[in-house]
């Protein structure tokens, strides 16, 4: 249940962007649900973008790129602490595909000339690695650090394909919809791979 409700927040964040003409302001920790299930709402900020550089273009990046840096510090652990020589295989493999499009997002984000800071510092986003949560990762070791690293790369890789859809739905920058398209397609390989191990 908690990550339907945190994908949920992280959708509205993206219609909202798209709605109100700008990337939207990030939402505190886990925020509650208004009257009959839906998340609120987030307010809007000024920050306009360059050229067709939609508000959900530029929220998806802001987003994805601390995504990214956060799971792959998450991912960097493996090599050392996993006891599973299947889940160090498959960490360096996501690894790699994650590092490329960072290098993707931080160009499309100078591209849209929106300033490059992270807007989501401080607020436990759906699908983003706390650094607690990095913490209490680096504390065990063995199956037991298998187990978190697997249930903490499981939500960021299926919020990762919600976000890129809603992504290619509502955005205006081609480019980036692209990009968006070829993530959802990888993540969706990637979960799969680690389903497969994980069964």
């Amino acid at each position: 249940m908690r990550f339907f409700a945190r994908s949920a927040a992280t959708a509205v964040l993206l219609a909202a962007s798209l709605a109100t003409g700008c990337a939207a302001t990030p939402p505190a920790p886990r925020p509650p649900a208004a009257p009959g299930g839906q998340a609120t709402a987030p307010s809007p900020a000024a920050c306009p973008a360059a050229g067709d550089f939609g508000p959900t273009d530029v929220a998806w990046v802001e987003l994805m790129i601390p995504m990214d840096e956060l799971a792959l510090r998450m991912l960097a652990l493996v090599q050392d602490k996993s006891a599973d020589p299947d889940m160090k295989r498959l960490a360096a493999r996501i690894s790699t595909a994650h590092r490329s499009e960072l290098v993707k997002l931080r160009q499309l984000l100078l591209r849209s000339g929106v300033p490059e800071t992270n807007p989501h510092q401080g607020h436990n986003m759906p699908g983003m690695v706390t650094p607690e949560e990095l913490g209490a990762i680096g504390r065990t070791s063995g199956a037991a650090f298998d187990r978190l690293v697997t249930e903490h790369l499981r939500e960021h890789l299926k919020q990762s394909v919600v976000v890129a859809q809603g992504e290619q739905r509502s955005g205006t920058n081609q480019d980036t919809k692209t990009l968006a398209a070829g993530m959802e397609k990888s993540r969706a390989s990637q979960l799969a791979d680690l389903d497969r191990l994980a069964g």
